[in-house]
């Protein structure tokens, strides 16, 4: 029995109260299986992205491609660097300061947020370091697609101190023609250069005609915690989306999500690396299935709502019905 606003009892007519719950159920089933959808697309589309752990050919430079007498000229174990390098995955990164580019104090924790790319390198180098930094600027540029430039950050460390000075490394990138608002070039104090390549794993050697040292980008999460490393000195933008995509799509999205934060999350899972201009592109096929799912969702959603409208009038009617003639039934 339901009562009316004036106190009568009414009996309304039957209706299919069992439809509600069948649909809530229907509801709860696509729901789960349209986000199951989604976070399987995500899934599959960072993993196509994420690179072998190891770029083809060798991930150490050495500064001469001349063969060297065992003993007389240091050079780089490739398999000790490489070891080294993994075990720093996992590892935080030491919250010191440096300088930036106009020699003022810059913390790795204000990074902290964003995920991070760092490179080191040391400017006196003319062939690889150059190269490599002209590789990993054309690689960021390819993600501008995908990712914003507010959504990550890019620093280069120059390792070779007291020579990689802030003024060498401003010189530095105004010479490789870096200018984007999310990349630092970075300069720490001499005795702060063994913490941070221990740190991140980066080993390097000198050598009469520079340093052996590993190629290639290490990945730092919005946690400070190294994520991955990627090796080589021709990056690709895929090498770097793979992880950064995870990285952006693994964090649980926050309780009082916006929409702009859903939609962001949404465009990011609607790229795709086209190998053929380098660069990420919108993936249409899983923008319409996602534009299907909605409607689906939109269609049921108006279908219960007119359920809901239809049973609050028949209320009304039987109410209407009940209170002339006085029925106490």
């Amino acid at each position: 029995m339901r009562r009316c606003a004036d106190g009568h009892r009414t009996r309304p007519g039957p209706l299919p109260s069992s439809r509600r719950g069948d649909g809530t159920r229907l509801i709860t089933l696509a729901a789960r299986t349209f986000f199951a959808a989604l976070a399987l697309a995500a899934a599959t589309a960072a993993a196509a992205d994420v690179p072998a752990a190891l770029a083809t050919g060798s991930i150490v430079e050495k500064a001469t491609r001349e063969p060297r007498a065992r003993g007389v000229v240091p050079t780089l174990d490739e398999g000790e660097a490489l070891r080294m390098s993994e075990a720093a995955i996992g590892r935080s990164v030491p919250d010191v300061t440096l300088q930036d580019r106009q020699g003022g104090p810059v913390r790795l924790a204000s990074y902290r947020g964003k995920p991070l790319l760092v490179s080191f390198i040391y400017t006196g180098c003319f062939q690889v370091c150059p190269t490599q930094t002209r590789a990993l600027h054309e690689a960021v540029k390819g993600l501008d697609r995908m990712l914003g430039a507010h959504q990550f950050n890019v620093i280069s460390i120059g390792f070779n101190q007291p020579s990689d000075s802030f003024q060498a490394m401003r010189a530095f990138a105004a010479q490789q023609l870096i200018d984007y608002p999310n990349w630092e070039f970075l300069s720490p104090a001499p005795a702060q250069v063994e913490t941070l390549t221990r740190a991140f794993g980066f080993s390097y050697v000198a050598t009469p005609a520079g340093f052996d040292h590993v190629l290639g980008v290490t990945v730092v999460d919005a946690e400070g915690r190294i994520h991955s490393q990627v090796y080589g000195d021709r990056l690709r933008a895929d090498q770097l989306g793979g992880p950064l995509r995870q990285l952006l799509l693994d964090v649980p999205a926050p309780a009082a999500s916006t929409l702009s934060t859903l939609v962001e999350r949404v465009r990011i899972l609607c790229t795709i690396y086209d190998p053929d201009t380098g660069e990420y592109r919108y993936d249409y096929k899983l923008i319409f299935e996602i534009i299907g799912g909605l409607l689906f969702f939109g269609s049921v959603a108006i279908y219960f709502l007119l359920e809901w409208r239809d049973r609050r009038r028949a209320r009304k009617r039987s109410c209407a019905v009940a209170q002339p003639s006085g029925s106490t039934a």
